[in-house]
C-alpha cells in the first residue's frame, strides 16, 4: 500500500465509507503510528476549510444576488487613469462591489479545485479493488472438508471472515501476505493443499507496501528446502510471468506477463501485470519463468479484466531485512532458483508445497 492508498484510506475514514473492522483497525494504526495520525488531522482541517470556504462562497453570492435585486452596476473595468497616476472609484458601494466580485471569483476557482479532487478521488478508488477473499458465504470444496476430517491439524469449523495466499520465506514457519488480508485480525490460520492448517501470528506488518510477515506458531514447523529465489533485478514489460493462489479452496495456476514497470498510478514500488486475479489472490507469488519470486500480488484495477498489481521484491527484500537476525534465516532464500530450466508442471508440483491458503478470523 503506497503513500496514495494510504490518503484514499484516510479520506475513506474521515468520510465514514469503512466498515466496522476496518475502522477499528485503521484506528489502532492511528494509535500506533503518530505519523499517521498527524496525517488524518491534517485531511480532516483541510476538510473542514474547505466546507468553511463553500459556506462563504454560497453567503457571497447571496450577498450578489441582493446587489443585483437593487441595481447595483458591477464594476467590470478600472477608469483609465489621469497623467498623475491615480485611480478614481465613483462610490465606496462600486468598491465593495468590485471587492465582492474578486472575492466570488477566487472562491469559484478553489470550490471548482476542490470538486475535481473529489471526483478524480472517487473515480481513481473505484479503479483499484484489493482482492482479499471474504469467506462467510464460501461453501468449502467436498475434498477439503475430507482433509479435515482425516486430519489431526485443523482450522476451525467457522470458515472465517477474509482469506488470501501467503507463500513461505523461510524453512522455519515465516510467511509474507498482504497486510490487507491479516489487518484487524484476532486470529490467523494458515492451510496448505493438503488441507492441513496451522496457527500464525503477524509479525512484522508494513501499511506503506501492504506486506505482512506472518509466522506459524509451532516452534517446531520446518518446511523443506525453499525452490525458488528473490530476484531483485528489474523485470521488462513483456516477461512471461506465473502466479500460484488461493481464489477458491484449492490451489489455483494463472499466467500471465509484465505489461508496465509501476503499478497503479504510477507507483515505483509495485509492477502493473496482465494476469487472471480473483479474490483469494492476494498476497500470492508472482513468479518469473525461472522460478524467481518477482513480486507479491496486491490487487486489481476494477473496471478493467485481467489487470493486477504486485509489490516488486526489492520492496520484500527491505522489509525482510528489519526482522531480527536471530529468529529470520536470509540464508533460506537463496540468490538462484532450482526451478529454473525445470518445466511448468514440475515447476508448480514442487511450488504447491510452499504455497498457502490464509483464513482471517475477526
Amino acid at each position: 500500500m503506497n503513500d496514495l492508498l494510504l490518503i484514499q484510506e484516510i479520506e475513506r475514514y474521515l468520510e465514514g465509507e469503512m466498515s466496522v473492522p476496518e475502522r477499528e483497525a485503521f484506528e489502532a494504526l492511528r494509535q500506533s503510528d503518530p505519523a499517521i495520525d498527524r496525517q488524518v488531522k491534517e485531511q480532516q482541517q483541510l476538510q473542514q476549510q474547505l466546507r468553511a470556504t463553500g459556506q462563504r462562497r454560497q453567503l457571497l453570492s447571496r450577498m450578489n444576488a441582493i446587489h443585483a435585486d437593487m441595481g447595483t452596476p458591477v464594476a467590470t473595468a478600472v477608469p483609465e487613469p489621469d497623467p498623475a497616476p491615480v485611480i478614481r472609484l465613483r462610490s465606496r458601494r462600486t468598491w465593495l462591489n468590485l471587492a465582492a466580485a474578486a472575492c466570488i471569483a477566487l472562491v469559484t476557482s478553489l470550490s471548482t479545485i476542490a470538486i475535481m479532487q473529489k471526483a478524480s478521488k472517487k473515480a481513481t478508488t473505484a479503479q483499484y479493488e484489493d482482492v482479499r477473499r471474504v469467506l462467510n458465504n464460501i461453501q468449502r470444496s467436498q475434498n477439503a472438508l475430507i482433509h479435515n476430517i482425516n486430519s489431526g491439524k485443523k482450522a476451525p469449523v467457522n470458515p472465517g471472515t477474509y482469506g488470501g495466499t501467503c507463500f513461505a520465506i523461510s524453512r522455519n514457519g515465516y510467511m509474507v501476505t498482504n497486510y490487507h488480508v491479516v489487518a484487524g485480525a484476532d486470529s490467523i490460520y494458515i492451510q496448505n493443499n493438503k488441507g492441513e492448517a496451522f496457527k500464525a501470528v503477524s509479525v512484522f506488518e508494513d501499511v506503506s507496501s501492504d506486506l505482512a510477515v506472518l509466522r506459524i506458531a509451532d516452534s517446531t514447523f520446518h518446511s523443506p528446502a525453499l525452490p525458488y529465489s528473490l530476484k531483485l533485478s528489474p523485470v521488462r514489460p513483456g516477461e512471461e510471468v506465473f502466479s500460484m493462489g488461493f481464489p477458491r479452496d484449492e490451489i489455483v495456476y494463472g499466467k500471465g506477463y509484465i505489461s508496465a514497470q509501476t503499478g497503479f498510478n504510477g507507483d515505483t514500488l509495485a509492477y502493473q501485470v496482465s494476469i487472471p486475479v480473483n479474490p483469494g489472490n492476494s498476497g500470492a507469488p508472482l513468479l518469473d519463468a525461472h522460478g524467481g519470486v518477482i513480486g507479491i500480488i496486491t490487487g486489481k484495477q476494477s473496471t478493467s479484466d485481467g489487470i493486477a498489481f504486485a509489490v516488486k521484491s526489492g520492496h520484500l527484500k527491505r522489509l525482510l531485512d528489519e526482522l531480527p537476525k536471530d529468529q529470520f534465516s536470509r540464508k533460506d532464500l537463496k540468490p538462484y532458483s532450482q526451478l529454473a530450466g525445470v518445466n511448468r508442471v514440475e515447476q508448480l508440483k514442487r511450488l504447491e508445497e510452499f504455497v498457502y491458503m490464509v483464513k482471517v478470523y475477526n
